[in-house]
């Protein structure tokens, strides 16, 4: 039945790279397609020297249609389901994983029927989709990434208020935001941090930077941007350890 499947483009087990969980075991499913492809970001494909701009294009352009029951025992077979009733996050991540939405949240159905205690799941999103109801309600942590001007998406695509208000109403959403120099934080203030009353506790700065190169260059003036403004700093660890392998 096609409203059981999810189109995949890779599932691993590892630790969460980025954000208010960074360091913590977690499953990590990534979900095919995007609606956005950040030219403005830095990376290159590693093989061609193409210019990709989002780091994790190369997979999620790909992906392949699972079946929910396939999904969950693939999980089971690699003990990953012990895994994350014991404690370990899921992380639902993309590409843009809210494009499937309404699958996503049937599997999460599914899921926690086959746990005893819930299992506490984040969503990556760039917060151009609002999620819906249940997922609102369902989901212990939104990583919402909006994209900003260096990103090189049009406003009218990256910039979505209606949703973004949404995501700042909800309790268990924080922002994070890949910097490029330290202009980007004038526009977070003006556009997310004002407009959406959000305060600094909720708010992450990383540094851009699809290989361990390119991120070192700028990790000391992100870490003094959140020192200056009081906001959080994210690593993107899976870089700092695994530099451009994927799966990790």
């Amino acid at each position: 039945m096609e409203a059981e499947r999810l189109i995949v483009s890779e599932m691993f087990f590892s630790i969460q790279g980025e954000g208010a969980s960074a360091g913590r075991p977690a499953l990590l499913l990534r979900l095919a397609a995007c609606n956005l492809n950040c030219p403005g970001f830095s990376y290159l494909a590693p093989l061609t020297g193409e210019h990709l701009g989002c780091d994790t294009k190369l997979v999620w352009k790909q992906g392949k249609a699972y079946s929910f029951a396939s999904i969950i025992q693939e999980w089971e077979q690699n003990n990953w389901l012990d895994k994350l009733r014991g404690g370990a996050h899921l992380v639902i991540t993309g590409g843009e994983p809210l494009l499937q939405q309404e699958k996503v949240a049937e599997f999460i159905k599914l899921l926690d029927t086959r746990s005893s205690s819930p299992i506490y799941i984040e969503i990556e999103t760039n917060a151009t989709i609002t999620p819906n109801l249940y997922l609102q309600q369902r989901i212990n942590q939104f990583n919402v990434s909006p994209k900003l001007i260096s990103s090189g998406e049009s406003r009218d695509k990256r910039y979505q208020l209606d949703t973004l208000k949404k995501f700042a109403a909800l309790p268990q959403a924080v922002f994070k935001f890949v910097v490029q120099s330290n202009k980007d934080v004038a526009e977070i203030k003006t556009d997310y941090q004002t407009v959406l009353n959000l305060d600094t506790s909720r708010i992450w700065l990383m540094p851009e930077g699809g290989t361990l190169k390119a991120m070192q260059s700028k990790l000391q003036m992100v870490a003094e941007l959140c020192i200056e403004n009081n906001f959080n700093f994210s690593p993107r660890l899976h870089i700092h350890i695994w530099d451009e392998a994927t799966g990790k």
